[in-house]
């Protein structure tokens, strides 16, 4: 199916095209990533309509320009996520996507060289930060499940929707298993299986039968202390960590802390007690090397500086 073509962006005809175009994709993607892309490609026909450039086909010419405008307020990754949405609209447009142009290539070159490319890394929840938190949590409903959800992320090192996802019924607490049935990275559902320590097992089992939770969603939001039925959002998750950590006075790790802080946590503790890359990948569900490593740098540094007086000893004694 071939979309009509949009050459006069000025008429918003783009919000419609954007509206046939997402409702063709529903069910092959993700509702988060297409909320992505939507927002991203509503940046750039703005863009066009205020800068008198197509958008649909976009010309060479006009996403360089969009390039470099972006340069002046955004980071690397940022722009690279938007060149990803232009071209994914051009393929579902059954376009040719201007993307693979020289004119863009030369424009993301002169990003990557004016930018800094490396990601911020966000702050990880260790063992020494979890045992913080997961202290301070209270008995009541609310503190039963922020233990439970931190401590089943830092064991699974689930992302943030990951554990938004989880049921009930992925949970085998006699096995202390819990099934992982979709990712960021497994958009197909194939699936992984993580396990779950003894005291995770304990928090897991307090949360559902004070909540009296009999399947559907294992981590829901709470309106006036009452158990809502719908799955808990990913920003609900990154603020109550954030308040978890502020309650025992982590004031400033809780400023750093996100959703994503128990994978980066548990990875970097992996990584200290001995596992290899390759282990580290398959507990985490991970397909991409250079993102573990770029999670683990900080801990493989402290490891390598553990066991260096005893490498330094080593090669003085054969001298």
């Amino acid at each position: 199916m071939v979309f009509e073509t949009l050459t006069s962006p000025a008429s918003q005809d783009w919000a419609s095209l954007l509206d046939r175009m997402f409702a063709r994709c529903e069910g092959a993607y993700s509702d988060i990533t297409l909320r992505g892309y939507r927002v991203d490609l509503e940046s750039f026909a703005d863009w066009c309509v205020r800068n008198g450039q197509e958008f649909l086909p976009a010309s060479p010419a006009g996403v360089a320009a969009y390039v470099d405008n972006l340069l002046e307020r955004y980071a690397y990754s940022t722009i690279r996520r938007r060149i990803a949405a232009i071209q994914f609209a051009h393929r579902l447009s059954d376009l040719s996507s201007p993307v693979g142009s020289s004119d863009v290539y030369l424009a993301m070159r002169r990003a990557g060289r004016t930018k800094r490319r490396r990601p911020k890394q966000v702050k990880g929840l260790t063992a020494d930060l979890l045992e913080k938190i997961l202290e301070g949590c209270p008995e009541t409903l609310s503190g039963l499940r922020d233990a439970a959800l931190i401590s089943v992320g830092y064991d699974t090192l689930c992302r943030s929707a990951e554990l938004s996802w989880m049921e009930v019924e992925h949970v085998d607490l006699e096995e202390g298993t819990v099934y992982i049935p979709r990712a960021k990275n497994d958009p197909f559902g194939d699936g992984r299986i993580a396990g779950l320590s003894e005291r995770t097992v304990g928090l897991v089992r307090k949360w559902i039968r004070k909540a009296g939770i009999k399947g559907g969603p294992l981590f829901r939001g709470l309106h006036a202390a009452k158990l809502g039925k719908g799955f808990l959002e990913t920003s609900s998750i990154r603020r109550l960590i954030k308040a978890a950590a502020k309650r025992v006075g982590l004031g400033d790790a809780a400023k750093e802390l996100s959703g994503h802080s128990m994978r980066v946590g548990g990875a970097q503790d992996l990584m200290t007690a001995g596992y290899d890359t390759l282990a580290i990948m398959t507990a985490g569900g991970w397909k991409d090397v250079e993102v573990v490593a770029r999670y683990v740098e900080k801990a493989s540094l402290v490891r390598l500086g553990v066991h260096r007086p005893a490498i330094q000893k080593s090669s003085r004694s054969r001298t």
